[in-house]
């Protein structure tokens, strides 16, 4: 078939033949049917997109026949026609699952207009039941590792917010665990059933945040060919999680206030507003109280989210909880790479428990992931390659290490043998480094972002390793 599909009921004979006319100009497909059996065979025979249905059928009812559809196909949509001017029999027709009606007598242009939207209603329909599904195979269960003083009490906070409807802002470092417990008020919330829908504020362009928040019609900017939902109509009924939510704009910020006020959005390029349900969890790593004061937060909006604060303790205050997690990462690395690495040597865990994570939980994730990828059994200390061991370095206020896969501290010698060292030592880094990415893609049967997410860097850091090391 060239186009949507659809099924034509009306016991006018002449009338089915003008708009099958009609609409086959327009590139749909149409078969037509004049009385309740032919309709049900059809619509039981083959696929269509949607019906055409007139609600009087000479002597037979067409609510009859609506019931049978959709028995038959219970998301088909039908348009409802009738040329009585009868609007309770339409409205009662819309209980029953009927998509839209349309009174007769009706122009073609109203017909197309019609059809179009309940089409695309449709598509709509299925899209958000598709990306629901999507989200639902891509959760994973939320578990926060460790027992020490510090992450017991923020735990003692979740446990008491979570099953509330208030919006929950989550401060911390970063790394140190913010959507983890961001999932957990959703897991732990009644919205459990419905999607946890993620959205990075700080990776997005400026020019794309409002489309990704609130979606755009189609045609509402070029290249916009088809209706896109925005993430809190994806969210709908669950929890959508707004992760650095200080990196958003000035007017992205104003747009997001109204819709935390009035529960309704406007897609791009849209005309009516939209009624959405979904409770926010907010991230960030930023003093908002001195964002607002510097003019880079709005103020009413601060206090719009404000409403319950958990902050997060970083790694180096629950290191009482280091071992535990480094050993569930392991364990989370064999699974992901398929690897079998027994644990970690004394040394290692002595290296691991005097190194003062600046990265906190995120870096430690990323150090376990890569020594599990260099390991044959035992995870030992040149595995980690961890830029500094001593336990004092806590209090040194050194600046955090830069983000590449390998780092290393060359041993104290004079000026032109450091520098000597400090080429080798690069040369040396590099190679490890190469080696690394490579062994990711081939894990990753070269998909870019898996290799990406084994490797605990983003994509546009990947690509531009790839490209510096002659691996596009």
């Amino acid at each position: 078939m060239s186009g949507p599909s659809l099924l034509l009921v009306d016991d006018d004979r002449d009338l089915c033949l003008a708009l099958t006319r009609f609409l086959s100009a327009k590139g749909y497909s149409v078969r037509a049917a004049h009385d309740p059996e032919g309709a049900l065979r059809t619509a039981g025979d083959e696929p269509f997109d949607a019906v055409l249905l007139d609600l009087f059928l000479g002597a037979t009812d067409g609510m009859d026949v609506l019931r049978g559809i959709r028995g038959l196909e219970p998301d088909l949509p039908v348009l409802i026609l009738t040329g009585h001017a009868d609007v309770p029999t339409a409205v009662n027709a819309m209980k029953l699952g009927a998509a839209d009606y349309l009174l007769k007598p009706f122009t073609n242009e109203e017909l197309a207009l019609h059809v179009d939207k309940v089409l695309r209603e449709s598509r709509l329909r299925r899209e958000v039941t598709r990306l629901r599904a999507q989200l639902g195979r891509q959760s994973r269960p939320s578990i926060v590792v460790g027992d020490g003083p510090a992450i017991r009490a923020a735990l003692d906070q979740l446990r008491k917010v979570a099953p509330t409807d208030l919006t929950v802002v989550l401060g911390g470092e970063s790394g140190c665990g913010k959507e983890v417990f961001a999932r957990l008020v959703h897991d732990m919330s009644q919205r459990r059933k419905a999607p946890f829908v993620a959205v990075d504020c700080g990776s997005l362009p400026t020019t794309l945040v409002e489309t990704e928040l609130f979606g755009y019609e189609k045609g509402a900017f070029t290249g916009a060919d088809s209706t896109r939902l925005g993430h809190f109509e994806l969210a709908a009924e669950g929890t959508l999680f707004l992760d650095e939510i200080a990196n958003l704009s000035l007017e992205v910020q104003q747009k997001l206030l109204r819709v935390l006020q009035e529960r309704r959005i406007r897609r791009l390029g849209g005309r009516k507003d939209i009624p959405v349900d979904a409770r926010v969890v907010a991230a960030t790593n930023a003093d908002l109280p001195r964002a607002v004061r510097e003019g880079r937060f709005r103020e009413d909006l601060f206090h719009r989210i404000d409403q319950f604060t958990i902050t997060l303790p970083p790694l180096r205050e629950r290191m009482e909880d280091l071992i535990p997690l480094a050993r569930h990462f392991l364990e989370e690395a064999n699974r992901t790479l398929g690897r079998s690495v027994a644990g970690f040597s004394a040394e290692a865990l002595r290296r691991l428990a005097g190194y003062h994570w600046p990265g906190n939980i995120r870096e430690l994730r990323n150090t376990v992931l890569r020594a599990a990828l260099l390991s044959d059994g035992t995870i030992e200390p040149p595995h980690l390659n961890l830029p500094g061991t001593a336990r004092e370095t806590v209090l040194a206020p050194a600046p955090a290490p830069q983000p590449v896969l390998i780092a290393a501290v060359p041993p104290v010698a004079a000026a032109p043998e450091r520098l000597a060292l400090k080429d080798s030592v690069r040369e040396a880094t590099a190679a490890t480094e190469r080696r690394l990415i490579v062994q990711a893609l081939e894990r990753s049967n070269r998909n870019k972002s898996e290799a990406a997410r084994l490797l605990g860097i983003d994509r546009k850091a990947l690509y531009a390793k790839l490209k510096r090391y002659g691996l596009e």
